[in-house]
């Protein structure tokens, strides 16, 4: 039996033979389900207010116990902690470039430059050519 030789008649009996397989409550759930399929499509201005509905919505998250669970990983941080955090603002020494269109000299960090022969400023980078 190929599943692509099947009428719809015959597949919606076997859903059915199916949903009598599952407990009462998942069933009464599929009958909902199968009821909101037969609704007529709604409009996308309604569906714009019912997404805009569920955004004023209250977070349930503020009443659950896993809150304030994040407090606690300090103390696992400090346990996994083996150098102390390092400073991210490095100094650099700036260098001093001349632009190839313009010819303007400027200092820069050494880290954006990858030739010193094919510096463009940022002025001449924007503008065409």
């Amino acid at each position: 039996m190929d599943l692509n030789d099947l009428k719809p008649d015959q597949i919606k009996d076997i859903i059915n033979i199916l949903s009598k397989l599952l407990p009462n409550e998942e069933a009464t759930s599929n009958k909902v389900t199968q009821k909101r399929k037969s609704k007529p499509k709604q409009s996308s201005a309604i569906k714009t207010n019912k997404s805009k509905a569920k955004s004023d919505g209250i977070n349930f998250f503020d009443t659950m116990r896993e809150k304030d669970s994040h407090k606690e990983d300090t103390i696992i941080d400090q346990k996994l902690n083996r150098y102390p955090p390092t400073e991210r603002n490095r100094h650099f020494e700036s260098i001093t470039v001349q632009c190839r269109c313009c010819g303007r000299k400027e200092k820069i960090n050494p880290g954006l430059l990858i030739e010193q022969d094919r510096y463009k400023c940022n002025k001449c980078s924007i503008s065409a050519g």
